[in-house]
C-alpha cells in the first residue's frame, strides 16, 4: 500500500543485448525506460542503425545510392597523387601509463558498483521503497488458518 508523499520505485530489467541489469525508477521519472544507462541505450541504437543500413544496402535503391557515393568518392580521389611515403615521427608519445611504472590508466565509466543500502531512482536519485506489482495472493487454505 502506498503512503501519501512516499516515493514508490518500479523495478526494470535493462533490455541491452549483453546487460540485463536490474534497476529501479520512481513513478515521477518513469517514461517507459528500457535501458539502465546511456551506454546501453547508445549501443542498442547503434545496432538498430546498423541493421537498418544493411537492409537499405540490400535494396535496389540502396545499391544505386552506394554506386553513386562510390563514383563521387573516386572522382574526389582522382586528383590526389602520392608517389612516396611520408617519414615517421622521430619522437612519438608513449601509450597511456607505460612511461611511469606503477601507474595505470583510469578507465572512465567503469567501476565496481557496490549494492546500495537503499533503493534509489536511476534518473533522479530519490530513495524509496520497492512495491511488488504482483503481490502474492494467499490461497484459500492459507486464509482460513
Amino acid at each position: 500500500m502506498e503512503v501519501h508523499g512516499e516515493v514508490v520505485l518500479r523495478q526494470r530489467v535493462c533490455r541491452g543485448s549483453n546487460c540485463q541489469a536490474v534497476f529501479w525508477i520512481c513513478q515521477h521519472c518513469d517514461r517507459g525506460q528500457r535501458y539502465c544507462s546511456s551506454v546501453c541505450r547508445d549501443q542498442a541504437r547503434l545496432q538498430q542503425r546498423r541493421c537498418a543500413n544493411c537492409r537499405h544496402q540490400r535494396s535496389p535503391e540502396g545499391q544505386l545510392d552506394h554506386r553513386d557515393r562510390q563514383r563521387e568518392y573516386r572522382r574526389r580521389r582522382a586528383g590526389v597523387r602520392v608517389t612516396d611515403q611520408g617519414s615517421l615521427s622521430i619522437i612519438s608519445p608513449a601509450p597511456c601509463g607505460y612511461g611511469n611504472p606503477g601507474s595505470r590508466p583510469i578507465a572512465r565509466g567503469w567501476f565496481v558498483q557496490q549494492p546500495p543500502r537503499f533503493l534509489c531512482c536511476i534518473v533522479c536519485g530519490r530513495s524509496g521503497r520497492f512495491v511488488d506489482p504482483f503481490p502474492r495472493i494467499p490461497r484459500s487454505s492459507e486464509r482460513s488458518r
